[in-house]
């Protein structure tokens, strides 16, 4: 589903929220009951059966008389099921996992009830930054990070060693990098390149902005603002661009090929690619021994990099009636066991990421994830960014700088762009 249905949806579930008194996203006044049945919705591969047994069972011995029931949602239409649920007082489920850069929409329009009161005692300071910023309104918060699956860098250690390379330290030394172990060519492979970057990635990209601190976007006196016009972000785009000139495969590729960027690697056309933690299962044997991983580097030498991390927020509908029984739902939802059973089962870097040990390790080592995690930054927490998304300008922004067009008269448009749709009512 194109993410600018998120927005359409949105605006249509504010209607009727607004109609129906919930506009606000405070929570139905009527939640005091002592017990009750409450609905969870949670997304399909996210939390293992055994983690939603526990939740399940746990939560039913501390309530004596309640229940609570985990409801398995496909992600396919999920945002026009939410649209029609959360709208009504007797089909919203009362707890729901949201992807983290769709939060700020569904609680700008009052979907969400407002649970700041739950921060310090959900270890709120031990949350993942980014997302409990994404879902910060004018200071109240609508949700609190489920879980992310973060990014990194896998490169051939033995292509690097024989061009004499040391493992990059800053984004200086990855563009040096790439450019090379291009032109060493250790394994003398036709058409090799130095890294596989296409512009689709754009989530991988975005990196890039974020190390520089640049962001597409800023919020001054109630308006957004182009970030791009930047210092910092034409110094990420210029790093990027240089890539793309000179030693990128697959700048153009579609989606479906950016997708599996291990192909290449595994085939020996590229001796690096940035990709999701999950990479690794698909990384060849033959390969395991010689491939490294870094998080994206830092600008300077010593200095922290910022990725972007995709993965869900969790939060309480404003309509359920179940206000108080949901608050302990979601006190156990991130708690210490239930965490740490997600980040066993699942491999995601847990909410909590002071839980993140538990993470299995792999080529990518859990210290690793946890560290990407507590890093990261997010998009603008904007209600129209999804727009911004659907409308597939970030994607437009890299294609302009991949072919070769000038980055002033490129960041101009693309800014224009992104303040235009940010701004609109």
């Amino acid at each position: 589903m194109a993410r600018r249905t998120v927005i359409a949806a949105a605006a249509s579930l504010a209607a009727v929220l607004a109609v129906t008194g919930c506009s606000s996203g405070t929570g139905n006044d009527g939640g005091d009951a002592d017990s009750g049945d409450l609905r969870v919705w949670l997304m399909q591969d996210s939390v293992s059966e055994d983690a939603v047994a526990w939740l399940e069972d746990e939560f039913a011995a501390q309530n004596p008389g309640s229940t609570l029931t985990v409801e398995m949602q496909p992600w396919d239409d999920i945002v026009s099921r939410l649209q029609t649920s959360l709208a009504s007082e007797s089909e919203t489920p009362d707890i729901v996992e949201i992807g983290n850069t769709k939060t700020a929409t569904f609680a700008n329009v009052g979907a969400l009830a407002d649970i700041s009161d739950l921060y310090d005692e959900v270890d709120g300071d031990d949350l993942i930054p980014s997302f409990v910023d994404q879902a910060t309104l004018d200071g109240k918060t609508y949700a609190y990070p489920l879980y992310a699956g973060t990014s990194v860098v896998f490169y051939r250690t033995d292509l690097l060693e024989k061009a004499g390379i040391a493992a990059p330290v800053t984004l200086d030394d990855l563009v040096a990098a790439a450019a090379t172990v291009q032109q060493a060519n250790p394994d003398g492979v036709e058409g090799f390149k130095g890294i596989y970057f296409p512009v689709v990635d754009v989530h991988g990209l975005e990196g890039w902005l974020f190390s520089h601190g640049a962001n597409y976007a800023e919020e001054k006196d109630g308006a957004w603002v182009s970030g791009l016009d930047t210092p910092e972000a034409k110094a990420a785009l210029e790093q990027m661009q240089t890539i793309w000139q000179g030693s990128a495969l697959g700048a153009l590729d579609a989606k479906e090929t950016a997708g599996n960027p291990w192909v290449p690697y595994n085939n020996g056309e590229v001796a690096m690619f940035s990709y999701r933690v999950f990479a690794q299962d698909s990384i060849s044997p033959e390969l395991a021994d010689v491939t490294g991983v870094m998080a994206l580097p830092p600008v300077e030498a010593g200095g922290e990099s910022h990725q972007f991390l995709g993965g869900s927020n969790v939060g309480i509908a404003a309509k359920s009636s179940q206000q108080e029984l949901a608050k302990k739902a979601m006190k156990l939802i991130l708690s210490e066991d239930f965490m740490t059973q997600l980040a066993e089962d699942s491999g995601w870097v847990p909410g909590n990421t002071t839980f993140a040990s538990a993470i299995p390790d792999g080529i990518v080592d859990a210290e690793l994830q946890q560290q990407i995690a507590e890093t990261s930054a997010l998009t603008p927490a904007a209600p129209n960014w999804a727009i911004v998304e659907g409308n597939n300008i970030p994607v437009d922004l890299y294609s302009a700088i991949a072919k070769g067009e000038d980055i002033d008269e490129v960041v101009t448009r693309i800014g224009a762009k992104i303040e235009a749709t940010l701004n609109a009512d």
